[in-house]
């Protein structure tokens, strides 16, 4: 009797546990996975994304969701599908009420019995009967533990929602929640569905979901930077941070690009490399190059003062620009490499053009473009693969940042041949699309100056 798609879609379930736990125990001896309920930060959730590692999670997250999605009926998926965002709004709640910390404060490693739901209905003056149906709904998630009836206490995932865990995401679930959550729920769906005759007209004001929620028509940089006391703009920062270890996303990434394939020697500019953390990972990498670091003058203040703080002898240096105008003068022809992390999927088109364009007025005939990016494509998948060709929930994080991208920029993340055409029209010759060590396809797109383009802009000032 052949087998089922179900029963296959099983079997490669299995075997990416067996793989994924061979390769915890390759990097941890003696480690075996950390349990669900266990009150602390999994080691192997720190760990390096090797082929082997991301392959067999990537396997994992694709076959499990899409057997549930054979099993169960498809009108019960479709409604649960519909109703996450309850998810997001019971994970509001207990970040706002502090609810890990206060776990943690109580019954730090789970030993005491757990905390009763009256003695956290007390501290947080949310009433108790509607505070246990919240922590239910999200520990049914293996979000938070009731050991005992009414009786609460950490595990592994509610520990990203404690203030002072070394994996915390509250930084970022705060900047989720007010610039890409509430305005994607009350503006995407009507900025999408307008008729496209009102779109041009409602651009000019409001250019994305965004702006037309926030009723802002700066940028969303200048929002964040104006909220009291620059909050907001710090606060992003931190987020940055935080997704970037959440996601696996850590300097570690960066040793699946040949930095050897570079020259020995030279000096890179990392674009709108804010505080520099891009540029301590690299400068590991290219130890006998200059790092410039260009972003607005408020943001290379604080990383001059971070810089500084940490003591740092990398050869790094912070210079404010904005990389909307032209290149300093003493930039023009001397540099070696152009490194752009996470900058062009902020911006639709025509400004990526004009960032693209403006490096390349500067740039030499020997100059690298190196754009660090999440990659659309789907995964190339087996014929003979049960797992549905775009990679299905493999490619989940990736399709979650395109469409915070449109909330926030209307703009996107883009796949090969997207980025190829980009960089062919702003004066540069695409060379090659190299995967980082990472589960979430980040990619450097490599590119060098096209000798013959013509630059047909008037003005880029």
């Amino acid at each position: 009797m052949p087998s089922s798609q179900a029963q296959k879609l099983a079997a490669l379930i299995a075997q990416a546990v067996d793989d994924i736990e061979a390769d915890t125990a390759r990097q941890i001896p003696g480690a075996v996975t950390t349990d669900i309920n266990q009150p602390s930060v999994a080691p192997e959730d720190e760990l390096e994304a090797t082929p082997q590692r991301a392959k067999a999670l990537r396997t994992l997250k694709a076959a499990t969701h899409q057997l549930l999605a054979t099993l169960l009926p498809a009108g019960m998926q479709v409604i649960e599908t519909h109703l996450s965002t309850l998810q997001t709004a019971m994970l509001d709640i207990v970040v706002e009420a502090k609810i890990a910390d206060l776990l943690y404060s109580l019954d730090p490693d789970s030993s005491r019995g757990g905390v009763h739901i009256n003695v956290l209905s007390d501290k947080t003056g949310i009433d108790s009967d509607k505070l246990s149906h919240i922590l239910r709904f999200l520990a049914v998630r293996n979000i938070f533990c009731e050991i005992n009836e009414n009786h609460w206490v950490n595990n592994r995932l509610s520990f990203p929602l404690r203030s002072d865990s070394k994996n915390s995401v509250l930084n970022y679930l705060g900047h989720s929640h007010d610039d890409i959550v509430i305005p994607a729920l009350l503006e995407l769906r009507n900025f999408v569905l307008q008729k496209k005759d009102s779109v041009i007209i409602d651009k000019e004001c409001y250019p994305s979901a965004w702006s037309k929620h926030r009723k802002w028509k700066g940028d969303f940089f200048e929002h964040l930077l104006s909220s009291e006391g620059g909050y907001k703009a710090e606060r992003f920062g931190k987020a940055m941070l935080e997704i970037t270890s959440a996601l696996g996303i850590g300097d570690s990434q960066y040793k699946g690009f040949d930095w050897k394939s570079l020259p020995p020697k030279g000096t890179l500019i990392d674009v709108g490399g804010g505080i520099g953390a891009a540029s301590y990972a690299l400068a590991g990498y290219l130890p006998a190059w200059k790092i410039i670091v260009q972003d607005r003058t408020e943001v290379v203040t604080h990383g001059n003062e971070h810089y500084q703080k940490i003591g740092s002898s990398a050869n790094i240096e912070f210079e404010a620009h904005d990389f909307l105008k032209p290149q300093p003068v003493h930039r023009m022809q001397a540099v070696d490499a152009y490194f752009l992390r996470h900058i062009l999927h902020d911006w639709p088109e025509s400004q990526c053009l004009k960032i693209l364009t403006l490096l390349r007025q500067a740039a030499k005939p020997s100059t690298y473009l190196l754009v660090c990016e999440t990659k659309l494509d789907p995964p190339v998948m087996k014929r003979d693969s049960v797992i549905l060709p775009n990679g299905g929930m493999a490619t989940a994080t990736p399709h979650n940042l395109d469409l915070t991208m449109m909330t926030l920029f209307d703009s996107k993340e883009r796949n090969t041949k997207e980025y190829a055409e980009l960089f062919q029209k702003g004066g540069w010759r695409f060379e090659s699309a190299i995967p980082l060590m990472t589960t979430v396809d980040k990619y450097v797109f490599k590119a060098v100056p096209n000798s013959d383009w013509k630059d047909s802009s008037t003005t880029l000032q």
